[in-house]
């Protein structure tokens, strides 16, 4: 007899980092930074709530639950006692560790409750969900017990002939190419995803939401809770449903706090009063709940320019700031500015100007010049190490400050 697979559903979520200590934020008002600490543990709150609002099966937790090697007794007692409340509602856990939280780092019994499954090896192994006395679904992983797993793990994956939905769960990379930053972890081709013959890829660890494959699917839900402008927009899970003919995926909303960049044109501005009116006008079309805003300046002007250098446009900014309501606030973080570049006169002057156009092109200079912070203890404690995007950023907002500069001084 052929027996058909019934429905499940389960939350597919990924990246928790919980107490990240959100590294790099300065002269942010005491009560918002609070706000932003507290955010991770606000998500993990939302994701225990719709889990069992949506009457969930299970819950996927795909690695990085904890952010970093030394985890703090906050973070495994506030994870517990979401796990706890899963475990009253009769909702199974299927954890997997990853790069931030390998096996070998942890310090803290787990003494998890029944309905948490760990995989506690770096061996694929499975674990049986059961219902109603039927099994209906297999579940597939491992935890990173060091720090770098290098290897595909993916081919590690072989499902059984059961005639029930087989899940994996994989906390690694696509694409095996290796970058300057770092090698890829547990890297993996997309065709080894696809010809495997699972049912379901719940992956982890790339903090941007991304479907890889609709059949099967193969899919990446982002982190739950954004941690810097890096990871803007709407952070949360996938709600899933399977079943034998379809497979339905809803992305559900986690964050308790949203980072956004607001891209916003500058090119009329002659008053900084009509400034003001126009970036606190944007921001409340813009904003909706608790938000950290960069503004992204277009089409930069030499008035605004000269607010930029002269530093109104920075107390401006604070200006508005200070009007932060103190529920649902919406903060200026900071700004970044773009203006039609006058440099074409530089690669003309075929003397000094044209070596200065030819020094900012080089990219392992500015990285060697930075490099003495990372190598100073108090550097390497509060500095996070520049990616590729910060590099190119600060390279074009310095060639951008001088190049004003030179024009006001030269006339």
């Amino acid at each position: 007899m052929n027996l058909l697979k019934k429905q499940i559903t389960f939350l597919h979520c990924a990246d928790l980092h919980l107490d990240s200590p959100f590294k790099g934020l300065s002269n942010i008002p005491s009560n918002i930074l609070a706000d932003i600490r507290e955010s991770t543990f606000a998500a993990l709150t939302n994701l225990t709530n719709l889990a069992i609002e949506k009457k969930v099966d299970f819950v996927l937790l795909v690695g990085d639950i904890f952010d970093q090697e030394e985890q703090s007794m906050r973070a495994h007692i506030a994870l517990r006692k979401s796990l706890e409340q899963l475990n009253s509602h009769d909702i199974n856990v299927y954890i997997s560790f990853g790069n931030h939280d390998f096996i070998n780092s942890q310090a803290f019994p787990r003494n998890y409750p029944d309905n948490v499954f760990v995989f506690e090896k770096e061996k694929v192994e499975a674990f049986n969900f059961v219902k109603d006395n039927q099994k209906l679904a297999k579940i597939y992983g491992f935890s990173y017990e060091e720090r770098a797993v290098t290897e595909n793990k993916a081919l590690q994956f072989q499902k059984t002939e059961e005639p029930i939905h087989h899940i994996a769960t994989l906390h690694g990379t696509v694409g095996n190419v290796k970058t300057e930053e770092h090698v890829p972890y547990a890297p993996f081709q997309l065709s080894d995803l696809k010809q495997s013959g699972f049912d379901y890829w719940a992956l982890g660890h790339i903090h941007k939401r991304n479907v890889l494959s609709e059949k099967p699917a193969v899919v990446y839900p982002g982190n739950i809770q954004g941690r810097s402008m890096k990871e803007s927009g709407e952070k949360g899970c996938y709600l899933v449903t399977l079943s034998e003919t379809e497979q339905q995926l809803d992305f559900h909303q986690l964050h308790s706090i949203r980072f956004e960049k607001c891209m916003i044109s500058t090119e009329e501005w002659t008053d900084i009063n009509r400034a003001l009116e126009e970036i606190e006008k944007t921001i409340a079309e813009y904003s909706s709940g608790k938000q950290v805003i960069e503004l992204q300046l277009t089409r930069v002007s030499t008035t605004v320019q000269e607010w930029i250098s002269n530093g109104s446009f920075d107390e401006m900014l604070d200006i508005i700031n200070q009007s932060v309501e103190t529920k649902e606030w919406t903060y200026i973080s900071g700004y970044k500015w773009q203006k039609n570049q006058q440099r074409s006169e530089w690669l003309q002057d075929g003397g000094f100007l044209q070596e200065l156009a030819q020094t900012f092109s080089k990219k392992e200079d500015l990285a060697d010049m930075l490099a003495e912070l990372w190598q100073h203890p108090e550097g390497r404690k509060w500095l996070d190490k520049l990616e590729e995007e910060d590099l190119d950023m600060t390279r074009v907002e310095s060639e951008q400050l001088l190049d004003h500069l030179l024009h006001v001084k030269g006339g």
